[in-house]
């Protein structure tokens, strides 16, 4: 008979007086590699709170490695051994690989540290070590992928009998993620058991045992691995295709010539204005010094950018803004929305620059909201951002580049962390940029959703533009 990890009983948890999670009933054996689908958020990351602390539940039970952990009638407000690897480091950065992994665990009783001890009993854990990463390494210098491998083995070390996984295609490139599926199987096969969470079954599918299925809050089906085709995710899942590709204007708008840099080896493309091309990066490190090159962070060691048939240099890149290049950072919700001001002190902010004064006349503010309450309705007079949902703030922030109406834009990773929904939303929002003549520069990790919106894809690796796929070449990704 299989060892139970993790049961789950008719587990229903309200929030803030709202059910956040409805009659949730899951089980997760010895080893196995559970995935998890959200085609809505909702529940999210309340379903990780729980499973990580005891809270008050409204009704149900949780069993934890077959001891009852948790119930509706008592609730010890106690901590399961449950870690969870997600987008937030959960290494203290001062401290090294080895004292991460040994130290920060409870236990330990010592008060001095000997690093050599540490070492040994790292080498002696893992005789061929971790993927090259020293045991002396601080962990602020780790990558993503680093950071993660050793918060897996900091788990294992610590016992942990469950490893929450979440969103790893958001911030792991594909050949990264690969790598660390081959990690997580090796772990499973001797024991451990994971719950991985993700924003596409093609992502969930690849590496997990069963797949579970949530919408609203409730699992609504449960997949086995002979039913992890296409087929039967269908009737869950909703169609990201938009209108039709809109042909670019022959002269480039955007063009690198054998640009070298830190991480650039010779790279060369073109962008046509009013395209919207994916650059898909299999480490990041290209995207960094893309950004960096563009918003003069940086200097182009040899080659030459033209920008709008003009030398893009050093000094012009300064003034990326003025030269018509807007960027939406990924998370722009948490990372570029101003919370102290209304909605329409956002809507409008950085359009005094391009009007070119300090104070927008009223008349000005006037046809401005006439024109985007077509689109949003009454919430442009919306006086606190926290009453809004998140496709709501999704609007603000792309209607703000809407409004500004750049010639270039920059999206980071536009789907990260987003639900099914969400991510329709947001392609949606794409297209309307794209209608508008904008030319769209996507710089991402993964497929995902980006391709339903591109009119082209470059891949690049190790600092080089290796192929070049066409919107015909598109199918084979899926």
């Amino acid at each position: 008979m299989k060892e139970e990890i993790l049961r789950i009983e008719n587990v229903t948890r309200k929030k803030d007086g709202v059910v956040c999670l409805d009659n949730i009933n899951l089980h997760i054996f010895k080893g196995e590699i559970m995935g998890m689908i959200f085609l809505t958020s909702r529940g999210k990351d309340e379903l990780i709170e729980l499973l990580c602390n005891n809270y008050p539940i409204e009704y149900g039970r949780i069993y934890y490695k077959e001891e009852l952990v948790n119930y509706y009638e008592y609730s010890s407000m106690s901590m399961n051994q449950i870690y969870v690897i997600s987008h937030n480091n959960g290494l203290i950065g001062n401290l090294s690989v080895a004292e991460n992994i040994f130290v920060m665990r409870k236990g330990l009783k010592k008060h001095i540290i000997n690093q050599s001890r540490l070492n040994k009993e790292f080498y002696r854990l893992f005789p061929e070590g971790l993927s090259g990463i020293s045991p002396e390494k601080p962990a602020y210098e780790l990558t993503h992928y680093e950071r993660c491998l050793v918060e897996l083995y900091r788990a294992v070390v610590a016992d942990c009998k469950l490893i929450v996984l979440r969103d790893l295609a958001s911030f792991l490139s594909r050949v990264e993620l690969m790598k660390y599926y081959e990690y997580i199987r090796e772990y499973s096969s001797l024991g451990v058991a994971f719950l991985y969470l993700g924003n596409h079954h093609e992502e969930v599918f690849l590496i997990s045992d069963r797949v579970a299925l949530v919408s609203e809050a409730r699992i609504i089906k449960i997949l086995s691995k002979e039913e992890m085709v296409e087929e039967h995710i269908l009737p869950y899942t909703i169609p990201f295709e938009v209108g039709e590709p809109i042909p670019g204007e022959a002269a480039g708008i955007l063009t690198f010539k054998q640009v070298s840099s830190k991480n650039m080896k010779g790279v060369s493309f073109s962008v046509q204005k009013g395209e919207c091309v994916v650059l898909l990066d299999k480490g990041s490190d290209i995207h960094e010094d893309f950004l960096d090159l563009i918003y003069g962070r940086s200097k182009v060691l040899s080659g030459s950018i033209i920008y709008k048939g003009k030398p893009y240099t050093h000094k012009e890149a300064r003034k990326a803004l003025q030269q018509g290049i807007m960027t939406i950072n990924k998370n722009p919700i948490r990372t570029m929305l101003f919370w102290d001001m209304n909605y329409l002190e956002n809507l409008t902010f950085l359009s005094d620059r391009k009007l070119g004064c300090s104070v927008i006349k009223p008349r000005i503010l006037e046809s401005i909201v006439e024109e985007y309450q077509s689109y949003v309705g009454r919430e442009i007079y919306t006086g606190n951002l926290k009453e809004l949902e998140p496709a709501s703030l999704y609007n603000l922030v792309y209607y703000r580049v809407h409004l500004y109406n750049p010639d270039l834009l920059i999206c980071i990773r536009p789907f990260a962390d987003a639900d099914m929904y969400l991510r329709r939303h947001i392609v949606e929002l794409l297209y309307q940029l794209k209608e508008k003549g904008i030319t769209i520069i996507i710089l991402s990790l993964n497929v995902a959703d980006s391709l339903s919106i591109a009119d082209r894809m470059m891949l690049m690796e190790d600092g080089r533009i290796i192929k070049n796929y066409e919107k015909k070449d598109f199918d084979m990704f899926f």
